[in-house]
């Protein structure tokens, strides 16, 4: 299908339309989609909301028995400030509507691709407000599992909000008190730990913590410190700590922010900081939770331009198991 003709294609028949109609609910312009879901506008009882729809049928068996339900679980269960909220889920017999929070100013990702790289005072801020929704999440012993500047959107107020659950999993602790590793490789090679590109056993909490340093350097640098073109090369460099700042802001960025960036791209997890760790970083102190800006602020900050469609395939490889 041609991606006019898709563009074209209503969200859901007149039967489902009608279903969602007796509910409050109905669903409007698409705004994104990727290979198994689209993402539209919607109504929510007369709120504007966005609804993530999953065609089940271009989906493989694995997902629908363990990435989906685990992910709508957890959709329900984490409550927090900085992480996307779920109003409502709504299954058909193909499909399932997630009506959820509408992220007006997209994604870090494609902000930072229209601005270049942000202002080291919001980066810190949308530092510290991903890091109190991966700490809550931490807290909950739950990982992500997929920390990357697609998956924090932005919402009106250009406040963080964290998405994108498909990969999740508890976290327990064995009889002796350690946590229970992971051993599925998931996420986007850029922004993936060492060792789970060596596909050993590894804490994915510890694994979040790099994830989210990749995300900070990529936030002031517009670029990411390690070329995943080959993984081999891009492991040796991980593990070498072969990375550095672009010419274009070295000199701007402080060194406290260095020195976090430094402590969350440590190879070795058992020495890489937990979320407790960083939030008492000098870096982080007396540093704002959230945007106090007014109409001229909004318009300074908004996105010089933003196409509606398909989103620019991320450069970064993805696998899922």
């Amino acid at each position: 299908m041609s991606e006019a003709s898709d563009a074209s294609e209503p969200a859901c028949t007149p039967e489902e339309e009608e279903v969602l109609s007796r509910k409050g609910l109905s669903v409007g312009k698409r705004i994104n989609y990727g290979s198994f879901s689209k993402v539209h506008k919607g109504l929510l009882y007369g709120k504007e909301v966005a609804v993530k729809v999953i065609d089940l049928r271009l989906t493989s068996k694995e997902y629908k028995d363990k990435f989906l339900p685990r992910e709508l679980e957890f959709l329900q269960k984490l409550r927090h400030p900085n992480i996307i909220t779920i109003y409502k889920i709504v299954p058909m017999k193909h499909k399932i509507y997630i009506f959820m929070d509408f992220a007006e100013q997209g994604d870090v990702l494609e902000y930072l691709k229209i601005n270049g790289p942000i202002p080291e005072s919001r980066a810190k801020l949308w530092f510290k407000q991903s890091a109190e929704a991966l700490r809550y999440i931490h807290n909950n012993n739950v990982a992500h599992r997929d920390i990357k500047s697609e998956n924090i959107l932005l919402d009106r107020y250009f406040n963080v909000k964290l998405t994108d659950f498909g990969f999740c999993r508890d976290v327990g602790k064995d009889k002796t008190g350690k946590a229970i590793l992971s051993k599925t490789y998931c996420g986007s090679a850029a922004y993936v730990a060492p060792e789970v590109l060596q596909s050993t056993p590894y804490d994915p909490k510890q694994s979040d913590i790099w994830s989210l340093g990749v995300v900070l350097f990529v936030m002031v640098n517009n670029a990411l410190p390690f070329d995943d073109s080959d993984l081999a090369r891009m492991v040796q460099r991980q593990l070498a700590r072969q990375w550095h700042f672009s010419s274009k802001v070295v000199e701007k960025l402080s060194n406290e922010l260095k020195d976090l960036i430094k402590a969350m791209l440590e190879p070795d997890p058992l020495k890489r900081p937990n979320l407790a760790r960083i939030m008492k970083h000098p870096w982080l102190r007396d540093s704002p939770t959230y945007f106090s800006i007014g109409t001229k602020d909004l318009v300074n900050m908004a996105p010089k331009s933003r196409d509606v469609g398909k989103k620019e395939e991320p450069k970064e490889k993805e696998k899922k198991k």
